[in-house]
């Protein structure tokens, strides 16, 4: 499947997200951390094979430096995750 790593990528991200809005695990996961790990996907040419990938990565990042809540970026990167699936088929 195209965009297999950049999958792979938001999922882990999406992962990190979900663990800090449920509040999961004793560490502490801080807004760097999330900012690093959409970086990770960004970093990866793939999100340019399919519209929008990289526009809801970038928004992502752009949510989690202003503070938005973490459900939202999750929101976010979602849609990245469902526009590569759709462009993948």
């Amino acid at each position: 499947m195209a965009g297999r790593a950049a999958a792979e990528r938001i999922r882990r991200a999406i992962a990190l997200v979900n663990s800090v809005a449920d509040e999961a695990g004793d560490e502490e996961i801080t807004p760097t951390e999330i900012a690093e790990a959409i970086r990770d996907c960004l970093e990866l040419g793939e999100v340019d094979d399919v519209p929008n990938v990289r526009r809801y990565l970038g928004e992502a990042r752009d949510a989690v430096s202003d503070g938005m809540p973490a459900d939202f970026v999750a929101m976010t990167l979602y849609a990245a995750l469902g526009a590569l699936r759709e462009g993948s088929r």
